[in-house]
């Protein structure tokens, strides 16, 4: 595996409860590329109890935590980040892809400490 392809979103729904599978994104808190072992950081908060893994294969792993625990760790640099991301010679991308760490502080700030936040975590291998 080349790395993960993680992205923090906002639910839809304002993140009153913890989200499931099947939760709405909203905007986005933060998108970044990272090495094999760069769930790590997300699977210690699960390990302690402040984040729930919603599980998934890697097409994608899908977790969910409060805001407390997650803006702070990303904003303003998400945990084993590359900030220019990686691109194999045939891979096929869009004008979408943004090719290197982006957060969005602005979002950030907005989310209560208590609100559920959705990770979605895709595996590049």
């Amino acid at each position: 595996m080349t790395g993960w392809h993680v992205s923090v979103y906002r639910q839809q729904d304002g993140g009153k409860s913890p989200a499931t599978w099947e939760s709405a994104e909203g905007a986005c808190l933060a998108v970044w590329q990272t090495d094999w072992d760069g769930l790590k950081w997300l699977d210690d908060l699960v390990k302690a109890g402040k984040a729930i893994n919603l599980d998934g294969n890697g097409y994608p792993c899908r977790y969910t935590a409060m805001s407390e625990h997650l803006a702070s760790r990303i904003i303003p640099y998400p945990p084993s980040a590359r900030e220019h991301w990686l691109l194999d010679a045939g891979d096929y991308v869009t004008d979408k892809w943004a090719g290197k760490t982006v957060t969005y502080p602005d979002v950030a700030a907005q989310c209560r400490p208590e609100e559920w936040l959705i990770v979605v975590a895709w595996d590049e291998s």
